[in-house]
């Protein structure tokens, strides 16, 4: 059976370096079209370009991530209550490692380094890959176009992964319908995830703010100490004149006296 060529694009278009993705997508529209594929070219044309997030998370999920997939199986085992308390503490701190290795070998589009919000959000994205199992199937895909909004929203690429796509190679199956008890559990952590998240750019921020006002102190005092020392200087140059004038007469009338 010949291969789908939409899923052949997506598949190759997802994977490219980040600046490359839209004009690599319109070269193959075109070739389609003048081969008369017109739906197909129409298809490919609508591949959305990944937000950088997304692309980072795509180059990961075509990478090594067995250490952040098996490390959510525990987990989500482990919440299940496999083990109780040490088990489930042992696998998050498992699953957190996982991802921030992740984060530090994160790919930098079009050659610039991830921000720090966009390294937040894909920290994110990775804690949730590993603790929901829906989402860790379209991260192994590869085709993501952006990463989850706040209200839980994943979008993924326009073309749906068949059966050759990395996804079911890697042996990825999408679950099915989970107990009411694991989704919530999945929601808290992801919720908790987040307000953490939330906290440290807050505190990184307040930081940075009282730094800021530290320099602002203490440019402040060095300006106030040179003014300082500026009348100390020219104080003590009007001081020496002063004495030189007076020993010079001090000179002269001892000379008259002698």
């Amino acid at each position: 059976m010949a291969a789908d060529p939409v899923d052949e694009a997506g598949d190759r278009l997802y994977g490219l370096p980040f600046e490359a993705f839209v004009a690599e997508r319109d070269a193959r529209a075109r070739e389609l079209r003048k081969a008369g594929e017109k739906d197909a070219a129409a298809q490919v044309a609508k591949l959305a370009k990944p937000s950088q997030v997304a692309w980072a998370a795509n180059q990961l999920a075509r990478g090594g991530v067995d250490d952040l997939l098996s490390a959510g199986e525990a987990l989500r085992d482990a919440q299940l209550g496999g083990g109780g308390r040490e088990a489930l503490r042992a696998a998050t701190g498992a699953e957190r490692a996982a991802v921030d290795a992740l984060v530090r070998s994160a790919p930098k589009p079009g050659g610039r380094a991830l921000s720090r919000d966009a390294l937040d959000r894909l920290r994110a994205l990775l804690h949730a890959v590993a603790r929901d199992e829906d989402v860790r199937s379209a991260f192994v895909g590869g085709r993501l176009v952006e990463e989850p909004s706040g209200g839980g929203a994943w979008p993924t690429g326009v073309v749906a992964a068949p059966a050759s796509t990395p996804a079911s190679k890697r042996g990825t199956k999408r679950a099915g319908a989970r107990s009411k008890a694991r989704g919530e559990e999945r929601d808290s952590e992801a919720r908790r995830e987040r307000e953490r998240a939330a906290a440290e750019r807050q505190e990184r921020e307040a930081a940075r703010k009282r730094e800021e006002a530290e320099r602002r102190k203490l440019e402040r005092r060095l300006k106030a100490a040179r003014s300082a020392a500026e009348d100390a200087r020219n104080r003590l140059e009007s001081a020496r004149e002063a004495y030189e004038s007076a020993t010079h007469e001090v000179a002269r009338i001892e000379e008259q006296l002698s």
